[in-house]
């Protein structure tokens, strides 16, 4: 039975790309945001056809922002273009309204990144994951009414489209391009080491399979490392040194991380020698072009930069 859809926000067809391609899969990401009106207001107002056809509010609610059958970016990925782009077109994402990962201060969990009065989060309204999943134990829970209607929209969508209901084993699991073949249910995680939605909760992939009738595939294949590093790895020792430094130069540091492995440019860095509480962190090169760390971090507002040293100003 089709779910009830709500169709009341609808994206412009210059913020996505209207034209229908075939769907094999569908991908799971949260928002890092307040509301569903919030995240459709952001869309709508930026140029980079940035979006997913469909975000879940806290009520449950489920918009149609886009035919499903049109397409937006929603990975991010650094895949060479042809296929980053193939991988794109077929997927068909959904957002659940979320705040994602929370940090800790004093005893307090916080949203966004930021100790402040407005970003506090009460624990009863938070999941722990009971251990440091990509830099976060702590994460907003999503609402049952939220749960309900993804079960619905995804078991619906696998009914409309020829997507089989089937999903990667050990879903957490960071996959890369090992996935650029795969047909079905995806969480963004499995495609992006720095991203940590759909919440990392293994009764919310339980759920998901035993109410739409996932079959759980154990053949996919690993995830591809650069130089033989585990990205995966590389990632989580590079949260743990950006949570030992000043909060808010930890965000700038894990900013031009982001950037060095955005569009193509496939760079990674290793953290380390974090000053604790500090701005300034040490790093080595793992993989990719060593000026492009000096370039954009310049870009970024970085205070110093150099060969082994990043330095954010205070």
């Amino acid at each position: 039975m089709a779910p009830q859809i709500e169709r009341s926000l609808r994206l412009p067809p210059s913020a996505y790309f209207p034209t229908a391609e075939q769907k094999t899969g569908i991908a799971i990401h949260h928002t890092v945001g307040g509301t569903a009106k919030s995240t459709f207001q952001h869309w709508a107002g930026n140029a980079e056809m940035v979006g997913t056809a469909y975000i879940i509010d806290r009520d449950g609610t489920i918009y149609e922002v886009f035919d499903p059958k049109a397409w937006a970016w929603q990975f991010g990925l650094t895949w060479p273009s042809t296929e980053k782009i193939a991988f794109e077109k077929r997927f068909i994402g959904i957002e659940i309204a979320s705040e994602g990962g929370l940090i800790e201060s004093n005893g307090q969990l916080y949203c966004f990144g930021t100790v402040s009065p407005k970003t506090l989060k009460a624990r009863e309204d938070t999941f722990d994951c009971g251990r440091n999943y990509r830099g976060y134990r702590y994460f907003d829970k999503y609402d049952p009414a939220q749960i309900t209607s993804l079960c619905g929209l995804i078991d619906w969508l696998c009914g409309q489209f020829p997507i089989p209901k089937q999903v990667p084993a050990n879903p957490e699991e960071y996959r890369g391009e090992a996935l650029k073949r795969f047909t079905g249910i995806i969480g963004h995680t499995m495609v992006r080491t720095d991203k940590t939605d759909p919440l990392p909760d293994p009764a919310f992939w339980a759920n998901l399979c035993a109410s739409c009738g996932l079959t759980v595939v154990n053949d996919v294949g690993a995830a591809p490392a650069p130089n033989g590093v585990d990205l995966d790895q590389l990632f989580q020792k590079n949260m743990a040194a950006l949570n030992t430094m000043n909060v808010a130069a930890g965000s700038m540091v894990k900013g031009l991380i982001m950037e060095l492995q955005r569009n193509n440019r496939a760079t990674y860095i290793r953290l380390q020698n974090p000053v604790a509480g500090g701005h300034a962190v040490g790093y080595e090169m793992v993989k990719g072009d060593p000026k492009l760390v000096e370039r954009i971090a310049k870009a970024l507002g970085f205070n110093a930069v150099t060969p082994t040293r990043l330095e954010v100003r205070q």
